[in-house]
């Protein structure tokens, strides 16, 4: 029976990986897992433009290797499709090394990070002319690399289609693995307000900017807006400057076939918070209630737009449901694009057009909140 058990979860794995690699229409190997050479560059990298100042918030100059669990001698390939089956799940399972390890050979060989905690997060631009409305990309990746590293599904491709409608885009390179929570969602903090600090630089209004985050880039989103927008969530030993004073509202949020809990992804843990933690089970249970977005929604006042398949095998389809069932009870603007077949990492076509429209809407609703806020400050 044990037999049969292994030998079904391994088929399962093994079928995960080949879905995912179907979903994602080759993401995966857009990023090169033949060889340990460096990845393919990051698509228009010479426009990037760092959000943080002389201090990066959660730097320093110690190793990353000093925290990371990477086993034998890795090649990419390998390390690539255990990463893809050893995040998803429901049940605890130890897999701290296959995460750390994919990491490191696509992070850090692949040439798209440091290998010293002195990574430089970054947005890069695509400007349209006449727009006063902008969208920050966020691409997934598990939290164990950035699809927009060696990729462009999640990036460049959704920031062109944001330009054919005649919106800015701005495609965010965040921390992720083995930076912790809350350093990721401290970068859509500060590419959020580095937006808003230089709105006059871009012909952005600076009420009039979303995020539109896929996969792990869904719970970026997802966990800005309902667990850190508005906090104070910086270290204390980081000096605040100019930007970090500014405000950091959103006016929309979609999130596309979002991680929304780490419930249906017990394992990814791993790649957000310190593995002691992760491996105490009391401390595992309460890291897993304060993920679980749909128990913490606080963002009626934010449209939100949420596309995900009814064959995710990566994340699920039960995490995104309860997330729209608590919106929903809290009475907000929630719209929802549900792909029928649809597997994780479905292509534009399933949600673009629903979400350009709705976009386009909610900040044409922006503006004539912003006109009707102008006229009452020209009546006093």
């Amino acid at each position: 029976m044990k037999i049969m058990k292994k030998t079904a979860k391994f088929v399962g794995i093994l079928l995960v990986i080949l879905v995912l690699i179907i979903g994602f229409g080759y993401a995966f190997l857009e990023i090169n897992p033949f060889g340990n050479k460096p990845g393919k560059p990051v698509a228009d990298i010479e426009r990037k433009v760092e959000i943080w100042g002389e201090e990066v918030a959660g730097n320093h100059s110690g190793s990353k290797l000093d925290d990371m669990n990477i086993k034998g001698n890795p090649n990419r390939l390998l390390a690539t499709f255990k990463f893809i089956g050893n995040i998803v799940g429901e049940d605890y399972e130890d897999n701290e090394a296959s995460i750390d390890t994919f990491t490191y050979v696509h992070e850090m060989e692949g040439g798209y990070e440091k290998s010293t905690y002195e990574d430089e997060p970054y947005l890069i631009p695509y400007t349209v002319s006449n727009s006063d409305s902008a969208v920050i990309v966020i691409p997934g990746g598990g939290y164990g690399f950035k699809e927009m590293d060696g990729g462009t599904t999640e990036g460049k491709d959704v920031a062109e289609s944001l330009n054919k409608a005649g919106i800015n885009a701005f495609v965010l390179h965040y921390r992720s693995n083995p930076y912790e929570w809350p350093i990721p969602q401290l970068d859509v903090q500060r590419a959020v307000r580095y937006l808003r600090y230089h709105a006059n630089d871009y012909g952005i209004h600076p009420n009039k900017i979303g995020l539109i985050g896929f996969s792990a880039g869904g719970f970026q989103t997802g966990s800005f807006i309902n667990l850190v927008q508005g906090e104070k969530m910086l270290p204390k030993n980081y000096q605040l400057d100019a930007i970090d004073a500014v405000d950091d509202q959103v006016a929309t949020a979609a999130m596309i076939y979002p991680a929304l809990t780490y419930r249906y992804n017990v394992p990814m843990l791993f790649a957000s918070f310190d593995d002691k933690v992760v491996r105490n089970p009391e401390e595992r249970e309460e890291l897993l209630h304060k993920t679980d977005l749909s128990k913490h929604f606080r963002t009626a006042h934010i449209p939100q737009f949420i596309a995900y398949g009814t064959k995710d095998s990566a994340v699920g389809v039960k995490g995104p449901q309860e997330y729209i069932q608590s919106a929903r009870t809290a009475d907000a603007d929630v719209t929802v694009i549900v792909a029928e077949g649809q597997n994780h990492g479905f292509k534009q076509q399933h949600y673009m057009r629903e979400y350009l429209e709705w976009v386009k809407k909610a900040f044409d609703s922006s503006n004539v909140s912003l006109k009707e806020e102008l006229k009452k400050e020209n009546e006093k």
